[in-house]
């Protein structure tokens, strides 16, 4: 019985060990472009060219799809890195300061907390991941919104070879410009 054992775990391993259709990708042709992605030669057609144009001067950019964060159209120069206690972005789109800026406000989603509740249990504080997302309306900012460009991206103008098939969709035509999450919450995100 052993014998048999010890013959079908080699076996086993000389099967896996084994590729016998050579059915390996070169990685050379994984990407959207035939070239090399180590070499200094390969390069997009131009360098990116992002706006220069200042805060409030700048026209807004439509979204890409349904709720999608909006591209940030004026020049990020001077705006990086973004830290929970110094975030320039806020002095601007907080929604007490959109009146006197002209910019477009922080949305109400980002001052909602998402986050199941916890349950005192055994004088500890646990959620269960089967615990539904609870919704609750915060008077500042969620401390998870505040590094905007992990959502929030400067628009450059480049010129790639690849055709874009995407069409987007939107449930309302506003939401071409404005998000419609807080309206269509209860859909599912």
């Amino acid at each position: 019985m052993r014998a048999i054992a010890i013959i079908l775990m080699m076996a086993f391993f000389v099967a896996c060990n084994q590729n016998s259709n050579n059915d390996s990708i070169d990685e050379n042709k994984l990407g959207f472009i035939d070239a090399s992605v180590k070499s200094e030669e390969t390069n997009l057609k131009e360098k990116a060219k992002f706006s220069d144009t200042q805060p409030g001067k700048s026209e807004a950019i439509n979204r890409a799809f349904e709720n999608a964060p909006p591209m940030i159209p004026h020049t990020t120069e001077g705006f990086f890195p973004i830290k929970i206690d110094n975030n320039i972005c806020l002095s601007c789109h907080l929604p007490d300061k959109v009146e006197k800026t002209g910019a477009v406000a922080i949305p109400k989603m980002h001052f909602t907390n998402l986050r199941p509740k916890m349950k005192l249990i055994d004088g500890k504080y646990e959620f269960s991941a089967s615990d539904t997302l609870h919704r609750e309306k915060i008077e500042t900012l969620n401390s998870a919104y505040f590094n905007c460009n992990q959502c929030h991206a400067p628009q450059a103008n480049v010129t790639v070879n690849i055709k874009n098939l995407f069409t987007p969709e939107f449930r309302e035509e506003f939401g071409i410009k404005e998000s419609t999450l807080d309206k269509q919450f209860e859909d599912g995100l």
